[in-house]
């Protein structure tokens, strides 16, 4: 027969084997919880890169209208920079290229900088070369097309006229 100390042994180790089975039941549905935590996360920072994808695609389309003001100002100059009809239709083409750039800016669009006047390939890409002695190989001449960022991200390549020795 088993003694009042015995019965109480065998209890308390009941007991403790009880408690263990539950601490390692909580532990599994913590680990799962943190693990659909995870997914979550995972699945938001997907679709926030995805809306960004998007949004980077449609200020591409904006500035490919950009692009299109800049060529029809550079056809009026040439053509008609004498006509009064023309140079008021160029001034609200101004304007409204103005409110676009502006609706861009907003949006974390910004032209790309040469502050040092050479080309990086992080930055532009050449599309011409011209020799002059007087200058750095990788100088920039002339930029036909300006490059943009958003946030950071980059939204177009600058094409640029370099000098090649």
């Amino acid at each position: 027969m088993l003694g009042d100390n015995d019965l109480c042994m065998k209890s308390n180790n009941c007991i403790s084997e009880k408690i263990n089975e539950y601490r390692s039941e909580v532990e599994t549905m913590i680990q799962g919880f943190q693990r659909q935590i995870l997914e979550q996360e995972h699945k938001i920072e997907e679709l926030k890169n995805s809306k960004e994808r998007e949004l980077d695609t449609l200020f591409k389309d904006l500035l490919s209208v950009v692009d299109a003001y800049e060529k029809a100002e550079a056809r009026l100059d040439e053509q008609y920079s004498d006509n009064e009809a023309v140079i008021k239709a160029k001034k609200r083409f101004s304007t409204s290229k103005k409110k676009l750039m502006e609706i861009l800016r907003k949006n974390g669009v910004s032209e790309i900088p040469f502050p040092d006047g050479y080309a990086k390939m992080d930055d532009c890409q050449i599309v011409e070369t011209e020799p002059d002695a007087t200058k750095e190989n990788d100088t920039i001449i002339s930029i036909e097309k300006a490059g943009f960022r958003r946030n950071g991200r980059l939204l177009r390549l600058a094409d640029v006229i370099v000098v090649k020795n």
